[in-house]
């Protein structure tokens, strides 16, 4: 399976991208999940970690996902581990 990932942040506008910025393509959970921990790390230095988070697409969309709703949605939880929502 594979996952498109886009990284965001709730921090302010500086981490907020358009459907073709800040794509990342993952073949498995384990490596969309290591995306948001190494984005967490960037956000963690400016602001909290709980505000990383990442929107995942089921499959491979090599340049935009503008008009595309996601199926899940990543977040850090309480204890810093990933949770996966669905949208």
């Amino acid at each position: 399976m594979f996952y498109t990932v886009q990284i965001l942040a709730d921090s302010g506008n500086w981490a907020a991208p358009g459907g073709t910025d800040s794509l990342h393509h993952c073949d498995s959970r384990a490596a969309a999940e290591a995306v948001l921990n190494e984005w967490a790390d960037t956000v963690e230095r400016l602001n909290e970690r709980q505000c990383a988070r990442a929107l995942i697409w089921l499959g491979e969309y090599l340049n935009d996902v503008t008009d595309l709703y996601p199926d899940y949605e990543l977040r850090i939880g309480p204890r810093h581990g990933i949770q996966w929502h669905e949208c």
